[in-house]
């Protein structure tokens, strides 16, 4: 279990991050980019009662477009995090580093 609370609160606004499971970097650019956890709720509440009715709609279209942009996030982080473990690993043991871009 990992706690993260932000060191950047405002006397009228304090946010404390919980995070249970999963990146908390991934998970407060998802909410900060793409949709808060009470929107994404929603959205996923109002496809749900679509398809309940058997009528897949704007709802429906709505939470996969949102589903596509979190994956999007979850790809650039990702993209971002290897780039700076080789950046990493370049500087603290060169030799691997070559070692393993001759395999990759």
């Amino acid at each position: 279990m990992a706690f993260d609370f932000s060191p950047t609160t405002t006397w009228f606004s304090p946010q404390y991050e919980i995070n249970l499971a999963g990146d908390s970097a991934i998970e407060k650019a998802v909410v900060t980019q793409v949709a808060s956890y009470g929107k994404q709720l929603g959205k996923i509440t109002q496809a749900v009662l679509e398809l309940a009715e058997g009528e897949p709609g704007d709802a429906f279209a709505s939470l996969r477009k949102m589903a596509d942009d979190i994956n999007a996030i979850k790809q650039h982080t990702l993209a971002d995090k290897i780039e700076a473990d080789l950046k990493r690993l370049k500087q603290q043991d060169n030799a691997a580093y070559q070692a393993l871009i001759k395999r990759l």
